[in-house]
């Protein structure tokens, strides 16, 4: 149906849930595994948002390896090459939230275009579509890799309206990182929280109009306003 939004899906927090990687720290740091895998996650981010203040650029694969580095660095913990590069490969099969699969097949038996679009690297996206089981439900992925910068920088979210050839009005964000989703209203996309964690939303900005504790609920708040 041709009326209908487009939805670009973030991947990593929305559709799988990096956090869970603390299982597999947990064999090497059974003590501090999930604080490890907490600081990870947080260092990864900021990372990202330095490199794109400062107009530059790192894949997001390397990226990830420094903040892995930051977080053993912080709880006073070193792992061999061997053990990094287990943790490495487990970022590529990260589980999936239960509710992603009824949700994405609602969301397309409703009609709706779908791209995951992501900060991940072309080739961490790749493993990751097959390993969590994403590829038949979307169009392909986005990588900001495309443009050299990572969100919330106003060109991603141009790249993904340009990859769909839709105006960026016409497309909606989905994700669960609220730093995204002023990212996508501030370059114009509509947005949607995905409130994973039942937590605040940063002060920066107030959340979407949208907001939904699932995907299966987006499914039903997305269907309802096609028949309104």
């Amino acid at each position: 149906m041709p009326g209908r939004e487009a939805l670009a899906f973030d991947m990593y927090g929305t559709l799988v849930d990096p956090i869970r990687i603390w299982t597999r720290l947990e064999q090497y740091v059974p003590d501090q595994a999930l604080r490890i895998a907490e600081v990870w996650r947080q260092k990864q981010l900021e990372y990202s948002f330095r490199l794109t203040a400062m107009e530059r650029y790192e894949d997001f694969e390397q990226l990830t390896r420094k903040s892995l580095d930051y977080a053993l660095a912080t709880a006073g913990r070193e792992l061999t090459a061997e053990q990094k590069d287990a943790l490495m490969a487990q970022y590529n099969d990260l589980e999936r939230f239960p509710d992603v699969e009824p949700g994405l097949s609602r969301l397309q038996q409703l009609g709706h275009a779908m791209v995951v679009f992501s900060n991940g690297s072309p080739r961490m996206l790749d493993a990751l579509m097959d390993a969590a089981g994403l590829r038949p439900y979307f169009d392909g992925f986005v990588s900001v890799d495309e443009v050299q910068a990572f969100k919330p920088s106003p060109k991603t979210y141009g790249r993904v309206a340009e990859r769909l050839g839709r105006p960026i009005g016409e497309i909606r964000l989905i994700s669960s990182n609220p730093f995204d989703d002023i990212g996508a209203e501030s370059a114009g996309m509509q947005a949607t929280w995905v409130d994973r964690s039942g937590g605040l939303f940063d002060t920066l900005r107030p959340p979407p109009q949208m907001v939904v504790g699932s995907l299966i609920e987006l499914a039903d708040v997305l269907e309802k306003d096609g028949q309104a």
